[in-house]
């Protein structure tokens, strides 16, 4: 029972300094991994399903492993406290990648319990803009972010891989890699982003898109086969 509450609070603490974070900050940034102001619309999906989790833990209506919940529940948390300490690299980078862990884990552990896979996939939307945002802090605190274009491209093929093996870990949750896609593309496409001529965007942009093609269609085929 205190497990639901206390999950509950982190949950509220964290969407609720997410919401009122001082994003106003015009500091210039040379980075040149920046998403557009855009693609951070995925937060309405993950806070959204903050609250939808907060309303079925306090009814009492969400019968899962209570450890998966409590740590998504500590991914919203330090979430919140990430936003508050922007500006400090190193202890950016270090809530970064706890938040990462926490969010992770929580999949890996919820999956293997009763919960609902629509659930499931809006709950890893927020596990999958966490690998790319990482990636970014690491890569500013690291100042990759603001070197030659051939280092920061291959920092970022690096992150994908990474990611894309977080995704076969987690044994092919669709909304993990379908955030990490909005992320990348959302990167590649961006004026702020890589400084590499239009025709490479579009070749990385491209491939990333029959990669995916390829995965759903080793998911589904076998499927058809097995009729």
């Amino acid at each position: 029972m205190y497990n639901r509450y206390l999950s509950s609070i982190l949950i509220v603490l964290g969407i609720g300094s997410g919401l009122v974070g001082n994003y106003s900050n015009s500091t210039p940034n040379s980075s040149k991994l920046l998403p557009p102001d855009f693609a951070f619309g995925i937060w309405a999906v993950i806070y959204t399903t903050g609250i939808y989790v907060v309303y079925k833990l306090l009814k009492n209506q969400l019968e899962v492993d209570p450890v998966g919940i409590f740590l998504i529940a500590l991914g919203y948390f330090l979430s919140g406290l990430w936003i508050r300490v922007d500006g400090h690299p190193l202890t950016v980078a270090i809530l970064a990648i706890c938040t990462l862990l926490a969010n992770v884990s929580s999949i890996y552990v919820l999956k293997r319990s009763s919960i609902q896979r629509t659930v499931l996939n809006l709950l890893a939307t927020f596990a999958g803009w966490i690998t790319i945002a990482t990636s970014l802090v690491l890569a500013d605190a690291l100042r990759i972010s603001t070197s030659s274009d051939r280092k920061v491209a291959v920092y970022l093929a690096a992150s994908l891989a990474v990611a894309f093996a977080i995704f076969l870990a987690l044994n092919t949750v669709y909304g993990y890699i379908g955030t990490v896609a909005w992320a990348t593309f959302s990167l590649l496409f961006s004026k702020s982003s890589l400084g590499a001529p239009g025709y490479i965007v579009n070749l990385v942009g491209f491939s990333l898109s029959l990669f995916l093609l390829f995965l759903l269609w080793r998911k589904w085929i076998p499927r058809k086969h097995s009729r």
